[in-house]
């Protein structure tokens, strides 16, 4: 006969959490000196609330049982032959997508480090441990997702590559310029970045939406993972209200949060809002998606975070103005996504990841969601079939580049929208930049971006195959390019070295040919490459090659 399971007296949250102050967060097992993260902002004498009075013990237990869940979710799922039901243009995209997000939640767990660091606030420096604890969480989940889908999908190439293509691959390059903005200068201005503008407003399309697509792509592995992370950004949220109101009690602060949430607000939309569009839309090959990415944004940023958050602001003497959202609203629905992935498809070579070709349905539904899509857009596509195999034809980038506006100093993507483009010389050096919003980024904030940031100089009068070699964009066999522009399977049809080496096309950057027709000054970073002679690249070995 077993005893009775004994009955734990209730406890207090209230009480527990007021216990947490009495612990206090000065280092003594080693020198430790405040300040190392300085910060423009004046930081209250005052202590920070944490709203949600959370507790260390309870958050534990929660994420262990959901950590079982999402682990015994997937393990189903490879019983269940899940992964080869997901069509490969979806699986492809995912590559990019999740070394983005996995990027995100390293810097994230940099940029609670940062705040603890700043701060003498045991309430808020509780909180922000906790959030530590959930990004590392969270990376840790997706790069086991990610080694969940090189491990089972029919198609491993590529994913082998991981974080080595990050610094290569010219897509990642501009998502890790986005997501160092959470752990780049002031700590506040980070966590502004982090859990004011990402987490409040951008986990919705990011963590919700995207996921709901995977769905309708027979994807559930996806789903599974990310809605279990997006279920934390509840405390996240929160930990950025008490940062702002923490903030708030020196007036003083009040211009700088304005300023900051901003620029960052502007800093997420330049990328994620490309980046995002095009996989909602492109990625997919079931076509039936009611939603286009303009009534997602409309929704989930536009409504639930502008009209709902921002505005509310107000009533803590935040003054905003709406027209930076605005602009952003104006740039998605002139075809911000649509114009960028006609670059991004176009330099197929340079990335490690296949792109599908659109079918006869995907056509018909991006003219019922976008009128005269196929006006504007469809040469481009239909010419990118047609040269999608070997000895089809010349590529399409070579022709693009020629005209095509120059890549921008701040956000690093393309100048798609030529009545925007601007620029200034520094230091003898003309920066580019696709809108006055990423201009004016640049001149308030010294310092912060500077070093070789066009990809695109960096290959400057390369040969496309060096290009690829360089990368180390190429399969076990050291011939056999990682990227297609397609996801044929047959042997026969995938481009190798040899094939793209025929072609003989040149890199011209877009940038020093725009300063160049203007008559600008310009300084070109010389690069030389990783590696040199004929030797094939060291490839990270296939599970089962």
């Amino acid at each position: 006969m077993t005893a009775p399971p004994m009955k734990r007296p209730r406890r207090s949250i209230t009480a527990s959490h007021a216990k947490i102050g009495e612990l206090g967060w000065d280092r003594t097992y080693y020198p430790h000196e405040r300040g190392k993260y300085p910060s423009r902002y004046k930081l209250p004498n005052k202590p920070g609330r944490d709203p949600m009075k959370q507790i260390m013990g309870d958050y534990l237990h929660m994420q262990n049982e959901k950590d079982d869940r999402v682990h015994g979710g997937l393990d189903a799922a490879v019983r269940a032959e899940v992964p080869g039901k997901a069509p490969l243009r979806w699986l492809e995209l995912l590559k990019p997508y999740l070394l983005t997000v996995v990027s995100a939640e390293a810097a994230a767990t940099r940029c609670m480090g940062m705040l603890v660091d700043a701060i003498d606030d045991p309430e808020l420096q509780n909180a922000y441990y906790i959030q530590q604890l959930d990004e590392q969480r969270h990376t840790a989940m997706q790069m086991n997702l990610y080694r969940w889908y090189m491990k089972n999908m029919p198609e491993p190439v590529g994913w082998n590559l991981g974080l080595q293509a990050a610094g290569g691959d010219s897509i990642l390059v501009a998502a890790q310029n986005m997501t160092g903005s959470f752990m780049t200068g002031d700590p506040f201005q980070a966590a502004v970045a982090l859990q004011v503008v990402v987490e409040t407003a951008f986990t919705n399309t990011i963590l919700v939406a995207f996921p709901d697509v995977a769905v309708r792509n027979h994807d559930f592995a996806l789903p599974t993972v990310m809605n279990s992370v997006q279920s934390d950004e509840a405390r996240h949220i929160n930990n950025g209200y008490a940062t702002l109101l923490y903030l708030l009690q020196e007036p003083e602060n009040a211009p700088l949060l304005e300023q900051d949430i901003q620029q960052m607000f502007w800093t997420v939309h330049a990328f994620v809002d490309a980046f995002m569009g095009i996989l909602v839309e492109y990625a997919p090959t079931d076509a039936t998606d009611p939603e286009s990415w303009t009534t997602k944004w409309d929704r989930w940023v536009n409504d639930d975070y502008y009209r709902s958050y921002i505005v509310n602001l107000g009533k803590l003497g935040l003054k905003i103005p709406d027209s930076i959202f605005k602009r952003a609203r104006e740039r998605i629905a002139a075809d911000y996504h649509h114009k960028v992935a006609v670059g991004v498809w176009a330099s197929w070579p340079f990335h490690y990841y296949k792109y599908g070709n659109l079918e006869q349905k995907d056509y018909d539904w991006f003219e019922s969601k976008y009128p005269g899509w196929n006006e504007k857009y469809g040469a481009f596509w239909r010419g990118y079939a047609d040269v999608r195999y070997p000895g089809s034809g010349p590529l399409q980038l070579p022709g693009l580049l020629e005209g095509a506006g120059p890549i921008c100093w701040t956000c690093q993507l393309g100048c798609v929208r030529p009545e925007e483009q601007c620029h200034r010389v520094v230091d003898e050096h003309t920066r580019f930049y696709c809108s006055p919003e990423c201009k004016w980024i640049d001149m308030t904030n010294p310092g912060r971006y500077v070093g070789d940031r066009v990809w695109f100089d960096r290959y400057h009068g390369w040969e496309y195959s060096e290009i690829v070699r360089d990368l180390g964009f190429l399969r076990p066999d050291g011939k056999t390019l990682t990227g297609q522009p397609h996801v044929d399977p047959d042997p026969a049809k995938q481009w190798t070295i040899d094939d793209l080496r025929e072609l003989g096309h040149i890199m011209q950057s877009p940038n020093i040919l725009t300063a160049e027709r203007l008559g600008l000054p310009y300084k070109r970073v010389e690069y030389t490459g990783t590696k040199t002679g004929d030797m094939p690249p060291t490839i990270p070995p296939l599970f089962g090659v």
